[in-house]
């Protein structure tokens, strides 16, 4: 088992390495009737992902009223991994000091 802290550049960059699209074709008859649609199923390509999109950074102490949140950048992701090939995911991972949110 390994847990990953990941930073990507944005969702889509995300959503490509942690989801497989498969496309099924259609089956049409000899006549061009349509008999199944085809269908684009999206499976993950790990057991354990945990989305947690934009971060912000903690506001100041005191936090003036006028305080305007600031995000963090990136699109982040938490994964824990059990046996699944995890070389896609080397590039966007990271250490954070203080994670938000962890594995229990």
């Amino acid at each position: 088992m390994q847990d990953f802290y990941l930073k990507f550049p944005d969702e889509a960059t995300a959503k490509s390495v942690l989801y497989t699209t498969t496309t099924t074709l259609a089956v049409v008859d000899s006549e061009g009737n349509v008999i199944t649609p085809a269908t684009n199923e999206v499976k993950p390509n790990f057991a354990n992902i945990d989305i947690i999109g934009t971060i912000y950074e903690s506001p100041p102490e005191p936090t003036p009223e006028n305080y305007v949140p600031v995000a963090v950048e990136g699109f982040h992701v938490n994964v824990r991994a059990v046996g699944e090939d995890t070389s896609s995911l080397t590039t966007y991972a990271m250490t954070p000091v203080n994670p938000r949110r962890v594995w229990a």
